[in-house]
């Protein structure tokens, strides 16, 4: 597994989810999970959007994202949003997050991510697979 390495904060803007992903989350949550009132972000970069979107049109009363980025995190609490500083990767920093009713994790919030480019499957770091294998472990 390769380790996390920072990106250069001065090149560009932290990444967020666009609103057309934000609109379709929306909709099936509101088909699949009718009455959630808890979300959490994994790799969250920029969520405001989300958090206030699923505040508003669903009435999510719990929300929480998770970022490896100190300042991605910094702003996020800024605005109000309970965010937490961490790996994905690590299973104790997960465990905190089953809790909640549904969880996101991409699109892909990664390393390499500006926002600007799509990134394929295999570009994405931490990687899906690596993410998907944590399931029996942070139980």
């Amino acid at each position: 597994m390769k380790p996390y390495q920072t990106p250069d904060l001065e090149r560009r803007a932290f990444a967020r989810t666009n609103s057309q992903t934000i609109s379709q989350r929306v909709s099936l949550l509101r088909e699949l999970v009718p009455g959630i009132q808890s979300i959490a972000e994994l790799c969250c970069g920029d969520c405001s959007r989300q958090w206030e979107v699923y505040r508003r049109e669903l009435g999510v009363e719990r929300y929480r994202g998770l970022d490896f980025e100190p300042e991605v995190v910094a702003a996020n609490r800024s605005r109000g949003i309970d965010c937490v500083h961490g790996d994905v990767l690590d299973p104790s920093v997960l465990r905190s997050f089953l809790s909640f009713e549904a969880l996101f994790y991409g699109p892909p919030l990664s390393v390499d991510c500006d926002g600007h480019r799509l990134l394929s499957f295999r570009e994405v770091t931490p990687s899906f697979p690596d993410f998907a294998r944590l399931g029996a472990v942070a139980k």
